[in-house]
C-alpha cells in the first residue's frame, strides 16, 4: 500500500531557500524590465542589480551573466502557467472547431503576458549570435506543442483534416510576430486579435466553423 503524505510531513522550504526564491525573482523582474526598455546590450549588471534592490555580486552568484538570466526568462514564455492551463482546457473540448477556440486563447495569453520576452530575445540575438541555440530550442519545443496539439485533433476527433498542412498553417497564425503585428503596430485589441485568430484558425485548418 502506498504511503500517503500527510501536510505535516511535506517539506516545507526554509526560511533561507524563501528569501532566495524572493532575490531570484526580483532578479528576473528588473532584467526584464531594463532589457526591455534599454535592450539587451545596453543592459549591465549593475544596472539590473540596482533596479532590484541587491548587490551586483549577488547577480553574478544567482545568474552569473546576461545570458543566463535571459535564458530564464525565455523559460517564463514556455512554461507560462495561464496559458498552459488554457491549453489543456482547449484539449478536453469536444469539436474541433471549440478546441482550437479555446487555443486561440491560450496563444493571446502567452503573447500577452510575454510577448515582451520575444521581443527582447530578438534584439538579444542581434548583438550576441552565440544566444541563436536557445531561442532556436525554444522555437522548437512550439513547434512540437504545436504539431501535437493539431495531431491530438485527428486522433482524437477523427476530424479528416490534413494533418501537415495544419500544422503549417497553425505555426503560421500563431507567431509572435503576427502577434505584435495587429495589436502593437495596427493598434487592434487583444480581444480583436484573439477572435480573428479563432476564425482563422479554424478556417484554416477545417475549413469553417
Amino acid at each position: 500500500m502506498a504511503a500517503v503524505n500527510h501536510p505535516s510531513s511535506v517539506r516545507r522550504p526554509t526560511l533561507r531557500e524563501e528569501r532566495a526564491a524572493v532575490t531570484r525573482r526580483r532578479i528576473l523582474d528588473a532584467a526584464r524590465h531594463r532589457f526591455f526598455e534599454d535592450g539587451y546590450a545596453a543592459t549591465t549588471l549593475k544596472a539590473i542589480a540596482s533596479e532590484a534592490g541587491v548587490a551586483v555580486q549577488t547577480v553574478y552568484a544567482v545568474f552569473g551573466s546576461k545570458a543566463a538570466i535571459l535564458a530564464e526568462l525565455r523559460a517564463l514564455v514556455v512554461n507560462l502557467p495561464e496559458a498552459d492551463a488554457e491549453l489543456r482546457a482547449a484539449m478536453s473540448e469536444p469539436t474541433p472547431a471549440r478546441r482550437l477556440t479555446r487555443f486561440a486563447h491560450s496563444i493571446r495569453s502567452r503573447w500577452e503576458l510575454a510577448g515582451d520576452i520575444v521581443r527582447v530575445d530578438q534584439d538579444a540575438v542581434r548583438v550576441d549570435p552565440s544566444l541563436r541555440g536557445g531561442i532556436a530550442a525554444a522555437e522548437a519545443r512550439r513547434h512540437g506543442g504545436i504539431a501535437a496539439f493539431v495531431r491530438g485533433i485527428e486522433v482524437d476527433l477523427g476530424a479528416g483534416i490534413d494533418v501537415e498542412r495544419s500544422i503549417g498553417v497553425v505555426n503560421a497564425l500563431t507567431l509572435n510576430a503576427v502577434y505584435e503585428e495587429l495589436v502593437h503596430t495596427q493598434g487592434w485589441s487583444v480581444d480583436a486579435y484573439e477572435v480573428w485568430l479563432a476564425e482563422s484558425l479554424v478556417s484554416g485548418v477545417v475549413g469553417g466553423p
